[in-house]
């Protein structure tokens, strides 16, 4: 049976002090930020793809009852105190809390805040109330718990990233590392086309001793000389660094996964890496986790 987890806390109480109601215990799927264009004196709409998805927001309601922690039954005051027990594990305000979804084997998180909550129903005679908590994702994608490291050529098209196979979103906050020797670096998501490199003009190039590190999702990157994936051990590259393709004007790489023909099962993210002068040593890594919809 799915359940869901809040900070660690079982949103279905062990001890049956609060549970989730059937029905709202299914991921909802985030929809598209609509862009609407219309040209005169053309029928219907000028097609547009590429476009980013919505924050998702969704209910969860709930039945408190008068069950103690222990398993035991308090009554009306019982209720109350398992109300406030709730109300302050979802009244958290200052950070984002951690939502954990498990069914089976499958296990989602994303950092999501509490919108909202409704003013609790009581029934009480019988000690019980019902209570509605609307949630948001503020970044839209689920993830895996672990993020995972894959190691690839530095200098090869069409590499399927095994580790972050399955995806069903873009991985928007992958870290990439290049190890030189290497010159001329140009990485590409091949799905988007969108990419990254280092400038044609200027020092473009990293030695045997040196590995370019590039931060997708602060849209930053770096050279260090050890090997670390702290962007902050090393020098600065930021600045000298070309992002061209599909929405490359307001993000970095996003590792996209595409469905193979006729098969919706096989869903992978394939990255292309060129460079010139690499050897045996040189190599492309990326750590990332697997994003869902």
């Amino acid at each position: 049976m799915p359940q869901y987890t809040l900070d660690g806390v079982p949103l279905d109480h062990p001890a049956g002090c609060w549970r989730l109601k059937k029905g709202t215990q299914r991921r909802p799927l985030p929809g598209a930020r609509a862009v609407r264009v219309t040209v005169p004196g053309r029928a219907g709409e000028l097609p547009i793809v590429g476009l980013d998805h919505e924050l998702t927001s969704f209910s969860l309601v709930f039945t408190v009852t008068g069950a103690t922690p222990a398993g035991g039954y308090g009554g009306f005051a019982q209720l109350e105190t398992n109300l406030e027990a709730l109300t302050a594990l979802l009244g958290v305000r200052h950070r984002l809390m951690s939502l954990r979804y498990e069914a089976g084997s499958i296990v989602r998180v994303a950092d999501v805040t509490v919108i909202a909550a409704s003013e609790p129903e009581l029934r009480v005679g019988a000690a019980r109330a019902r209570l509605t908590a609307v949630v948001e994702v503020p970044g839209v994608y689920w993830r895996d718990e672990t993020t995972t490291t894959w190691a690839g050529n530095a200098n090869a098209d069409n590499q399927a990233i095994t580790t972050v196979a399955g995806s069903t979103a873009p991985i928007t906050d992958a870290l990439i590392r290049v190890t030189g020797p290497a010159s001329n670096i140009t990485i590409r998501d091949v799905a988007t086309q969108g990419a990254v490199g280092l400038l044609t003009s200027g020092s473009n190039s990293i030695t045997a001793s040196e590995r370019l590190l590039i931060d997708a999702a602060a849209m930053r990157a770096a050279v260090v000389t050890t090997d670390t994936w702290d962007l902050a051990a090393g020098t600065d590259k930021t600045g000298v660094i070309s992002v061209f393709g599909p929405g490359s004007a307001s993000r970095w790489l996003h590792l996209t996964p595409a469905v193979a023909v006729g098969d919706p099962f096989s869903r992978a993210v394939l990255i292309s890496c060129s460079s010139s002068g690499v050897t045996a040593a040189s190599k492309l890594e990326v750590r990332a986790r697997r994003a869902y919809l």
